[in-house]
Formats: C-alpha cells, structure tokens, sequence
C-alpha cells in the first residue's frame, strides 16, 4: 500500500500520527532498547503507513498547529473557547476595530495584525484569535496591498469613497441647516440585569438586585432622533420570534408601515433622515432584471425603457442590453419615494460607518 500524502490527513490522523512518533522515540522509557532518532522515525512509518518525511513535517507543523494536540505523555493543551465572529463583531464592535486601524494611520504609523490584536483585547476584551481577527478586518473592507514594495494594511477603494461622499454631502446639510433624524434597531433581552451593583455590606443578608432566571424573550426597538432628542410618538417595540440577528427578525412591510405612519408625520419639513444598508430599508421599485429573470420580464424592462429589441436574442444578450442601458436612475426605494413625497430626504450612512449614527452610541 502506497504511504499517504500529508494533504490527505485529517487532524486526527496527524495527532494519532505523531503520538506513534513520540511513542517510538520514547520507547526507551519503556525498558526497549531502540533509541536512535531515525531508527524511531523509520519505526514510526512503518506503523502508520506514511513517510519519514510526512512524519517529519507532522511534528515540526505540531509545534504550532493547535490542531494536533500533545502526546498522551505531557499534560494536554486546553484550547480556549472563542466567541463566535457573529455574537461579537455586531456593528458597534465593528466600528471600534475601524477606527482603531484607522488611527494608526493618523499616528503615521503600520496597522499590523499584531498590534491592531493588543489593541482590540484591550478595549473589546476580544479573546478571539487573530486569524479569525483578520477575516473580520478583511470584511468590514481592509485587506494588504503592496505599497512602494511593501505590504500595508489598506481599506478598500469603495469603503473610502462611500464615506468621501457621505460626509461632503452631511457638511452641506448641515451648513444649510437642515433638520437631521437619525434612526437604527436595536435589542434587548427581557430579563436584562446590571452585571454589579450597590449592596448594603453592614445587613447580615446582603441585599440587591435579584437575578432573574434565563434571558426571557428578546425585543426588538426601533427608534429615531435628532439634536432635540427622540421623536415623539415613534418607538416601535415588539418581540422577536427567536434569538437569532435582530436583522433577521425586521422585514420591509413592517419597516415601511413604521417609517410612514410613525416617523414622517413626526418629523420636521424638509428634514434629512439618516440611515444604513440594511435589505429592508432598501426595497427597490422596477428592480432592474438579473441572471435569475425570465427572458419575458427582461424584454418588458428594456421595452419600458424605450430599448428596440430585436427578435430571436437569447438571455445573455438581453442582459448585456440591460447592462447597456441601466443607469444610477434606475435604483429606486421604496423608503426613498416616501420621504420625497412628505418633502424629506434620505441619506444612507457609508458601509461598516454605524460611528456616524448617534444613536449606536446610545444603543451602547
């Protein structure tokens, strides 16, 4: 039987695989009398059906593979238990770790994975790895790009144009002075209590808050503000179906009743209304056809647009049609035709930029 590749092994292979290896350099402990290191190599191989080499490569990849845990002679490695990237990076988290890196840059200074890790373990108590850290950076639109032959840690070309052009057009609103409403969801757990509080150290039975049993049910609050604090009338607090994302548990219907029946006649004219990306703030009306798009609906939407289509195309062609003739026009919200209708505006905060939203901070 031929050995195995090393590619083809699993963790588990490879920990069985070097607990032989230090099983056989060993065995002299055991009273054999075999104790040269490539004798106990050889040995090893043959025992498992892989190469010296693969065996090789096992144990020096054991010394920093967390996979491949210590033999059974020396006290196990416990790994710790990390907290999961969708529980801790929500969007607040996701705002520090941006402006941390960012203000390396201000320093003048290289954001390297090392630092920007001290860093976040301080200020977030983040006790993820940094691999897992790098992902997270790699989302939110940081990735390493050769400068002058070096490698730096740079944000994505979009992200800065995103935030270029929110915040020129937020100084223009304000230097007009135009009415600004913020708004966001948020949740809370039903039996939230205060991790510490004050006891009475001098009673002989210590006296605070009683701890509830289990978190209870989650609400989900949507709310919006401006300089003179809350709109009156407009909080909307409801229970959520299971404990998942709160993005999951919004939906546009239910959104857009909200954003028309609560917030707009609550707000001043002509205000600006601020907002993220969220799937349910942005439901398009005359979506454009995709991929997905029958060629009926594709030919309907080009005819509309006033586009000659000839007879006999096929799909593909009708698509780079639509690509031809699609325009920035074209992306119309719903939420955005309501607000214009009531003489409001809309303005959409930049992509992982919720520092620009007051009321995170509030939320937090």
């Amino acid at each position: 039987m031929a050995a195995l590749q090393r590619s083809h092994l699993h963790s588990q292979a490879k920990e069985v695989i070097f607990n032989v290896s230090e099983f056989c350099i060993k065995e002299k402990q055991y009273g054999a009398p075999l104790c040269d290191l490539s004798r106990a190599l050889h040995r090893a191989a043959a025992a498992t059906n892989v190469s010296v080499g693969t065996i090789e490569n096992i144990r020096k990849e054991a010394k920093n593979d967390e996979e491949i845990t210590s033999p059974k002679f020396n006290s196990p490695k416990k790994r710790k238990r990390q907290t999961p990237v969708a529980d801790f990076f929500d969007e607040f988290n996701e705002s520090v770790l941006r402006r941390t890196i960012l203000s390396h840059y201000e320093r003048q200074e290289i954001p390297t994975l090392e630092k920007i890790h001290e860093e976040i373990k301080n200020t977030l108590s983040y006790t993820g790895s940094r691999e897992t850290l790098r992902k997270v950076m790699k989302k939110i639109g940081f990735k390493f790009t050769k400068v002058d032959g070096r490698k730096f840690l740079m944000e994505s070309s979009d992200v800065i144009s995103a935030r270029y052009n929110f915040l020129k057009e937020m100084k223009t609103v304000s230097r007009n002075g135009k009415n600004i409403v913020y708004l966001d969801e948020t949740w809370i757990n039903q039996n939230y209590t205060v991790s510490k509080c004050r006891i009475d150290s001098t009673s002989e039975k210590a006296v605070g808050v009683k701890q509830p049993t289990g978190k209870g049910g989650r609400w989900i609050i949507l709310h919006a503000g401006s300089r003179s604090g809350f709109v009156p009338e407009c909080s909307l607090v409801f229970q959520a179906k299971n404990v998942g994302d709160y993005h999951d548990q919004m939906d546009a219907d239910k959104f857009e009743k909200w954003f028309e029946h609560k917030l707009l006649p609550n707000i001043p004219p002509s205000s600006i209304i601020v907002m993220d990306n969220a799937s349910y703030h942005s439901r398009e009306i005359h979506k454009p056809p995709t991929n997905s798009s029958n060629k009926a609906t594709i030919k309907q939407w080009l005819e509309e647009k006033g586009v000659q289509v000839p007879d006999g195309l096929m799909k593909v062609q009708l698509m780079q049609l639509v690509a031809q003739h699609i325009t920035a026009a074209d992306t119309n919200y719903v939420i955005d035709m309501m607000a214009s209708s009531h003489g409001h505006r809309v303005v959409r905060l930049p992509p992982y930029h919720c520092q620009y939203n007051p009321t995170e901070l509030i939320w937090a």
